[in-house]
């Protein structure tokens, strides 16, 4: 996936608030679950949950769009929004951009943390990737 996205990392955060915002999160969700909607419908789930004017959604939207993590169209007056990616590819983006930059920036950190982490958490997985690079080396 060679879509680039413009997104800040916050890694003491939990889930896509490390990405997004709170608020962002809770819209691209909804659009996830709904697969489009307007400022108007998503104000209207939101106001079941918190206190928010509605131009907050509106300002929030168009950002995620300038982004280019949400997809715009005009219908009559109103805009319909619509995710980019669906939410496992949005996931997958994110993670190959954050670590494409550390390993650009700290290759050698970067992978001596992750096969410390692997050896940890979960050696299993560890030995399968060890098993998956050997395969995949020794047709080269």
């Amino acid at each position: 996936m060679s879509l680039k996205m413009r997104f800040r990392f916050s890694p003491t955060q939990d889930g896509l608030v490390k990405v997004l915002g709170p608020l962002e999160t809770e819209i691209m969700e909804l659009l996830w679950k709904e697969n489009q909607g307007t400022v108007k419908q998503i104000h209207r789930s939101l106001q079941h949950r918190r206190d928010i004017a509605y131009t907050t959604v509106m300002t929030t939207m168009s950002r995620l769009a300038e982004k280019g993590i949400l997809h715009r169209t005009r219908d009559g007056l109103a805009y319909v929004y619509s995710p980019e990616l669906s939410q496992d590819e949005f996931v997958q983006m994110v993670v190959q951009q954050v670590l494409d930059g550390l390993l650009d920036d700290y290759p050698d950190l970067t992978l001596n943390y992750v096969v410390d982490y692997l050896a940890r958490n979960d050696p299993t997985q560890l030995k399968q990737l060890s098993r998956d690079a050997q395969n995949r080396y020794a047709r080269v």
